[in-house]
C-alpha cells in the first residue's frame, strides 16, 4: 500500500490558475461577441416595457419614452400598450371562433332575450405591467383572461335586472351601465386594469318580442299623448285659475278699498257727530244753567209773591178771627136764606107730633153757623178768610 499522501500532480496550483484565466478569457470573448449582437427598441410615450433577464430571472420595468438596449439572447423585452383601448362585443366582431359575431345575449328579469352590442373602453395601469406579465403572460392574453370574462359576466347580470319595457329608457340603461362599471373596476383593480366607460351601442329583441314591444310602444305613445293633452288641460286650468284668482284678488282689493273708505267716512262722520254732540252738550249745559238761573229767579219771585200773599192771608185771617168775621158769615147766610124758596106740607097728629115746618125752622135757627161749601180746616190758625172761625159767643 502506497502511503505517500503527496499529490500525484505536482503543479496543481498552476492548473487552477490556468483554468481561471481561461474562464476570464471566455467571459471577455462572450462580452465582445454580445456587444456585437447588442440590440435596442424604441418605447413610445403610450407604451410600457418589461425586460426579463433569462440568466438571473430579474424583471425590469421601463415606463418612459425612448430607446431601450438589451441582449437578444440573454434578455427578453415585452411591450404593453397603456393607451385607452376598446374591447368590442358586437355582432360585427366575426372571427373563426364567433362566425355570427360576439354580442352579449342577456336574459331580462321578465324572461325576455335581448341582444346587446357593447363597447368597453379600458386602459392598463403601467405600474402593474410586471404583475401582468408574471401572472397573465405576454401578448394580448390578458384581454381574454381578465377584461373579456369579467366585463361580460358583470354586464350580463347588471343589464339582466332590466325588463323588456325598460330597455328603451336611456336613463335606466345608464344606471345599469354605471353599476356594471363600478363592479368591473372593483374586480379588475387588483389586476392592473381600469374601465373608463361601458357603452351600449345597440340592443335588439327577437321578432316576437319586437312586435309586442312595438305594440307597447304605440300604446305608450298614445298614453304619452293623452298625458300631454291632460298636461295641457291642467296648464289651461291652472291659467284659468290664475286669471280668476287675479280677478278675485282685484275685486277683493277693490272691496277692501271701498270698505276702508267707508270705515274712514264712518269714522269721520262719527268724529263730526261726536264733536257736534260735544258742542251740543256744552251748549245744552250752558242753556240748562241759564234756564236754571231763570227758573231759580222765577221761583224766588213766585216764592216771594206767595209769601207775601200768605202773609196777607194770615193778617186777613187774624182780622177775621173776631166778631167781624162771624157777622160777615151771618150776613152771608141771611143773603142765602133771603133768596131761598121754602115749600112744606105740614102733617100733624094731634097731641103727638109737632108740625114739620115749625120743627124745621126751629132746627135751622138752632143749627151751628157753618159753611157747608167751605168746611173749616182742622187747624183754626190756617183758616181761610172766607171761612168763618169757631163761634165763641155764649
Amino acid at each position: 500500500m502506497d502511503k505517500n499522501f503527496k499529490p500525484k500532480i505536482k503543479y496543481l496550483h498552476i492548473y487552477r490558475k490556468a483554468i481561471v484565466v481561461v474562464i476570464i478569457l471566455a467571459i471577455i470573448a462572450g462580452g465582445i461577441y454580445g456587444g456585437k449582437e447588442l440590440s435596442w427598441k424604441e418605447i413610445a410615450a403610450d407604451e410600457v416595457a418589461v425586460i426579463v433577464n433569462n440568466l438571473t430571472g430579474g424583471i425590469k420595468l421601463v415606463n418612459r419614452a425612448g430607446a431601450v438596449l438589451y441582449y437578444p439572447f440573454i434578455q427578453d423585452i415585452y411591450i404593453l400598450d397603456k393607451r385607452e383601448q376598446i374591447l368590442k362585443m358586437t355582432s360585427a366582431e366575426i372571427d373563426e371562433k364567433h362566425p355570427q359575431g360576439n354580442p352579449l345575449i342577456v336574459k331580462s328579469i321578465d324572461g325576455g332575450d335581448v341582444v346587446l352590442d357593447l363597447q368597453i373602453q379600458y386602459r392598463l395601469n403601467p405600474d402593474y405591467a410586471v404583475h401582468i406579465v408574471q401572472n397573465t403572460g405576454v401578448g394580448d392574453i390578458y384581454k381574454t383572461k381578465w377584461l373579456f370574462d369579467y366585463s361580460r359576466t358583470i354586464c350580463y347580470y347588471c343589464y339582466g335586472e332590466l325588463t323588456l319595457g325598460e330597455f328603451p329608457i336611456s336613463s335606466e340603461r345608464d344606471v345599469k351601465a354605471q353599476k356594471a362599471l363600478e363592479e368591473t373596476n372593483k374586480a379588475l383593480e387588483s389586476h392592473g386594469f381600469y374601465i373608463t366607460s361601458i357603452n351600449l351601442t345597440d340592443y335588439r329583441y327577437y321578432r316576437e318580442y319586437a312586435e309586442k314591444i312595438q305594440e307597447r310602444r304605440l300604446a305608450d305613445k298614445e298614453v304619452e299623448e293623452q298625458k300631454t293633452r291632460a298636461s295641457a288641460a291642467r296648464e289651461n286650468q291652472r291659467k284659468v285659475v290664475m286669471e280668476e284668482t287675479k280677478k278675485l284678488e282685484v275685486e277683493v282689493a277693490r272691496f277692501r278699498g271701498e270698505c276702508d273708505k267707508r270705515i274712514m267716512d264712518a269714522r269721520g262722520s262719527a268724529e263730526a257727530k261726536k264733536q257736534d254732540a260735544e258742542a251740543y252738550l256744552i251748549r245744552a249745559k250752558y242753556d240748562a244753567d241759564a234756564e236754571y238761573e231763570r227758573l231759580a229767579k222765577e221761583a224766588g219771585a213766585v216764592l216771594a209773591t206767595v209769601r207775601t200773599d200768605a202773609e196777607g192771608f194770615r193778617l186777613l185771617r187774624n182780622a177775621l178771627e173776631g166778631d167781624g168775621g162771624r157777622n160777615l158769615v151771618r150776613l152771608e147766610y141771611a143773603k142765602r136764606l133771603k133768596q131761598a124758596i121754602i115749600r112744606s106740607t105740614p102733617i100733624i097728629r094731634q097731641g103727638v107730633e109737632t108740625p114739620q115746618s115749625i120743627q124745621r125752622f126751629k132746627y135751622i135757627e138752632d143749627a151751628p153757623k157753618i159753611d157747608y161749601m167751605f168746611p173749616e180746616p182742622p187747624d183754626a190758625a190756617l183758616v181761610s178768610p172766607l171761612k168763618p172761625g169757631p163761634d165763641k159767643s155764649p
